[in-house]
């Protein structure tokens, strides 16, 4: 994986806890403009991030999701799309 993928992944994965900075928000949509697998990798990761926040406020409230298994899904997705 290129230095700037592993960079991106990183800071998909940090927008999820908290507002990146200008430069990081740059340099993250300068690297998805032409990015393919990066955009496909930010985008899946985003849905999972929304389907768990919807389970919670649903009936599937009762399942929490521990940073374990956030990391193990988090994982799985970067193995997968390798990104």
């Amino acid at each position: 994986m290129k230095h700037a993928c592993q960079e991106v992944s990183r800071l998909a994965s940090d927008s999820l806890d908290r507002p990146l900075s200008l430069l990081e928000k740059l340099r993250f949509h300068i690297h998805l403009s032409v990015c393919g697998n990066c955009r496909n990798y930010t985008e899946n990761m985003h849905l999972i991030h929304k389907a768990t926040e919807m389970m919670q406020q649903t009936n599937y409230g009762h399942i929490r999701l521990s940073r374990e298994q956030q990391q193990r899904l988090h994982d799985i997705l970067h193995r997968e799309t390798g990104v």
